[in-house]
């Protein structure tokens, strides 16, 4: 090059020009876009380089919105065990302009928190959030509180923040928190606490239950297969005229199909569209899997192409998992790998143990070279501690070398 800047003679001006340009840019490190920022968190695996770039970008209003780019940061330290860099990234979050920052960020910073199983990290953020924060805390940051500790199943916490928090933060439960109070006796399976507090809500004249808490019972008299109760939850509905929504509806169509009547389940699927209540994609992986647990793969098949056609849903993980599921179970296993392709070109990987039996089923029926396709694709599409978790599994199964 330094030959060719002697003798400007044997380039052109244009040639000068670009080679000038270029020689600057390559002088110039160029500033990531925020683009290649968040490619690089997705295609980073190594926790210490993650939280490095997260936090060398972490300052920026534009990140500090997107939802997605903690969520990816979080989960991917959460799995690979990292609860102490998880709160080195939350933590610092706290530093760069807090008094910019709203309640709804330091929610966000809490359920990050939770769904890293870091409940007393929650806790602490909600108890900083006035004082050290400087942001007040109103009904959502309660109704945060709540479901964190629903959500870590400490029920216990659950009740004893209910009657504390109020006093602590001048803050009155309106029946959003009374319907996590609810949901919390449902899990501990106090239905009938749950109930009774409900009862007393309707007794009083402050706050009144609403169709989610009468929905929080039909779910738990659902899984406690207790008819005679669901109906008279459905009784009190209709007496008090409360509008019922589509996870009333879906309540229902569960119950149906649990009893196997798949087809007035999905009469009452007609039904709820026809009183302008869309079904959700909930309604129909609900009615998916009733037809699939009556091994009425045709029916339950109609239902996926319609979500497939529709425009407001369509199938998810849960859809094409329970297909693979109830096919290993009924031995139908090449409509099983059929569906399982489906699901893999999705980059959706079913349950290990469904996996598994699929394969030992495969080889059951002579069908060695499938079952080996299935191991293949596995181990290519799954990376660090899920790749090292099917590894485990894929050194039992019966497989020739």
């Amino acid at each position: 090059m330094a030959a060719l800047l002697r003798n400007p003679r044997l380039l052109s001006s244009q040639t000068l020009i670009r080679l000038f340009s270029s020689s600057k840019t390559l002088e110039t490190p160029l500033t990531p876009t925020y683009r290649s920022l968040k490619s690089q968190l997705r295609s980073e695996f190594d926790p210490e380089n993650l939280v490095r770039i997260f936090q060398q970008s972490s300052h920026t209003p534009r990140f500090q919105r997107d939802r997605s780019v903690f969520d990816i940061c979080v989960s991917k330290l959460s799995r690979s065990q990292r609860f102490d860099l998880i709160e080195q990234i939350l933590e610092h979050q706290k530093k760069d302009l807090i008094g910019l920052k709203t309640e709804g960020f330091w929610i966000r910073i809490m359920m990050l928190y939770s769904q890293s199983r870091m409940l007393d990290q929650a806790v602490r953020v909600f108890d900083q959030m006035e004082e050290e924060l400087g942001c007040k805390r109103t009904e959502k940051s309660l109704s945060a509180l709540l479901s964190v500790c629903l959500e870590n199943r400490r029920f216990d916490l659950v009740h004893e923040f209910f009657e504390s928090a109020p006093k602590k933060t001048g803050v009155d439960p309106g029946i959003v928190h009374y319907n996590l109070v609810v949901r919390a006796f449902c899990k501990e399976n106090k239905v009938e606490k749950a109930r009774a507090l409900i009862e007393k809500l309707e007794s009083e004249n402050n706050v009144k239950p609403d169709i989610t808490s009468y929905n929080i019972m039909l779910g738990a008299y659902a899984r406690n297969g207790d008819d005679a109760k669901f109906d008279e939850i459905m009784e009190q509905i209709n007496d008090k005229e409360l509008k019922q929504n589509v996870n009333t509806y879906n309540h229902r169509i569960a119950r149906l199909c649990k009893n196997k009547e798949c087809s007035r389940a999905k009469k009452l699927v007609e039904v709820m569209a026809s009183k302008g209540i869309e079904p959700n994609r909930a309604t129909y992986n609900i009615l998916i899997e009733g037809y699939c647990r009556a091994a009425d793969f045709g029916s339950a098949k109609k239902v996926m192409e319609k979500m497939k056609k529709g425009d407001s849903v369509s199938p998810n993980p849960d859809t094409y998992f329970t297909f693979v599921r109830y096919y290993v179970q009924e031995k139908e296993f090449d409509s099983a790998l059929e569906m399982c392709k489906e699901s893999f070109e999705k980059k959706w990987i079913p349950p290990f143990d469904t996996m598994k039996e699929l394969v030992n089923g495969l080889v059951s029926v002579s069908e060695e070279d499938k079952a080996k396709e299935i191991v293949e694709e596995m181990k290519k599409r799954l990376k660090g501690s899920a790749a090292d978790s099917w590894a485990k599994i894929e050194g039992d199964l019966p497989l020739s070398q």
